[in-house]
């Protein structure tokens, strides 16, 4: 949510619950407690250090506009009692918590939607290699679709993502150096 809009939203809430109290205050119902709801919806819109805040500032104003009217003292002991001071404060501690793991949360998703579009993208260009192909025996050349018979690795390296590098095994080398040697002992 733009910060502009959260301004906004908690100005308007704030101001909702002073107008509230300063207006609807005579009627003497317990309106103080809609303070509990205004501290948690701070804390929630900007994280636990200005719940607790708000939850300290309005004690006292919350106080003062209850003293300005002929309300059972009762309420005003409510709205300055430790008990409903803590209540504020564990609201403002637990929905400010609840906040930040709820962005942890979001950021985690979009990391793992990140790494999950990347990993689609990829599987999308892995080119797997099946079927049946024809290989002849003698020369192992592979024939490939358009009836041309090509190296082995030359058509892997065109239809798979297969990279090779030449070498010679052991039993080839044996009988290579022997051919080596015999077509030596020939020419002598």
């Amino acid at each position: 949510m733009n910060k502009y809009i959260r301004l906004i939203i908690a100005l308007t809430a704030s101001a909702g619950y002073g107008l509230l109290l300063r207006y609807i205050v005579p009627s003497s119902e317990p309106y103080f407690i809609l303070g509990i709801g205004l501290v948690g919806y701070l804390a929630w819109l900007y994280g636990i250090t200005i719940g607790l805040v708000s939850a300290l500032i309005l004690v006292p104003i919350t106080s003062h506009i209850y003293s300005q009217f002929e309300i059972s003292t009762s309420y005003i002991s409510v709205v300055s009692s430790p008990a409903y001071i803590a209540i504020k404060i564990l609201t403002a501690i637990s929905l400010g918590h609840l906040r930040n793991m709820n962005r942890m949360l979001s950021k985690r998703a979009a990391t793992l939607e990140d790494a999950n579009e990347s990993l689609q993208s990829a599987l999308a260009q892995v080119q797997e290699f099946g079927g049946i192909h024809s290989l002849c025996t003698h020369c192992k050349r592979i024939l490939d679709d358009n009836g041309n018979w090509q190296k082995i690795d030359t058509y892997l390296k065109e239809n798979t993502k297969a990279e090779f590098s030449h070498s010679i095994c052991p039993d080839c080398s044996i009988e290579y150096k022997n051919q080596l040697d015999q077509s030596e002992s020939n020419k002598n």
